[in-house]
């Protein structure tokens, strides 16, 4: 069962009625790219809805992150993958902040197992994860998106517009294949109502887990020469909600430097 944290005693008003503030509901808020977006749209008014899963203290360092700077926010603990716990993560958003400008659905895990081992338990948590995820929030959101005339920021990876074969990634890159379809049909079912869907498209991310022989490695096969910052994405975004044009909607955005998985 899924749970929200308690309201804490802060420096600022969570329930800000300023018409300029946006509410940012960000899944997967607690995974490096999740967080480098969280504090790229700190540059604007926001209040945040920020989801996790899994790994409490990654989700609490951004929340004092945000605290530091009086960002209004709230920690919502949920496994998405089941859609009445998406159904809460929404409610709760809505009854917290009163309404939902943008969805940026970040959660989705890599996972790496070659096709000839993966097993159905396997291949249904890849599409559930990366997925059943996107479609559950989406879903539930739609009406206060229509009501916000917000915008839906889903993740795929770069690439992912061209059928290739991933024999070690199958599950994810059909989770995200999926993502795409998924992003481009609510993006011509929403635009009469003036709400965008968009997808983020990154290439190789460099991660702090990263080691450097594998980054070294990693960083051969890009064509600019290094993987891509997390920052580097969350700047993409910011500008993708803040600044790109009303009528880009549909749009896969590549930030990769130049690779294609």
């Amino acid at each position: 069962m899924g749970y929200s944290t308690e309201l804490k005693q802060r420096p600022f008003d969570i329930h800000c009625q300023d018409a300029n503030m946006k509410t940012i509901l960000i899944t997967g808020s607690n995974s490096a790219v999740g967080i480098a977006v969280a504090k790229a749209l700190t540059t604007q008014p926001v209040r945040m809805a920020l989801h996790y899963h899994s790994n409490q203290t990654k989700a609490l360092g951004l929340e004092a992150w945000l605290d530091a700077r009086a960002i209004p926010n709230k920690l919502f603990r949920y496994d998405l993958t089941q859609a009445a716990q998406a159904e809460q993560l929404i409610q709760n958003t809505l009854e917290t902040f009163g309404a939902i400008d943008v969805l940026i659905n970040v959660v989705g895990p890599y996972v790496y197992k070659d096709i000839l081992q993966v097993t159905p338990k396997d291949w249904l948590d890849d599409i559930d994860l990366n997925l059943h995820t996107c479609f559950h929030t989406s879903h539930y959101a739609l009406d206060a998106l229509r009501q916000s005339r917000g915008h839906i920021v889903n993740f795929a990876f770069s690439g992912v517009e061209n059928t290739k074969a991933w024999p070690m990634s199958a599950g994810y890159g059909a989770a995200k294949a999926g993502v795409v379809a998924l992003s481009k049909s609510l993006a011509v079912a929403l635009a009469p109502h003036q709400v965008r869907v968009n997808v983020i498209c990154p290439g190789l991310v460099d991660d702090e887990n990263i080691a450097s022989e594998e980054r070294q490695q990693m960083a051969s096969q890009i064509p600019c020469g290094r993987p891509i910052k997390p920052d580097e994405i969350g700047s993409t975004v910011a500008w993708l909600i803040s600044d790109s044009p009303e009528t880009m909607t549909g749009t896969l955005l590549s930030v990769s430097g130049g690779w294609e998985y």
